[in-house]
């Protein structure tokens, strides 16, 4: 997913975090590119624990533990 985003912004000249990230790539700007990594992951997982409870909230054969 990531590497989807990086390309499609690189390739259309969107900018996002995805072509900041190719950006601070080339320039060897480690720093940056931890930092949007861990912000996509932090945003991915976020995403993921509020689907798994609405989940819970709406189908009521799913039951959480």
């Amino acid at each position: 997913m990531l590497a989807g985003a990086v390309f499609v912004e690189f390739v259309f000249g969107w900018k996002g975090m995805g072509l900041l990230m190719f950006n601070a790539l080339e320039r060897g700007d480690l720093p940056l590119v931890m930092g949007c990594t861990i912000v996509i992951a932090s945003v991915f997982v976020l995403v993921n624990v509020v689907v798994d409870v609405l989940y819970g909230v709406l189908d009521p054969r799913v039951q959480q533990s």
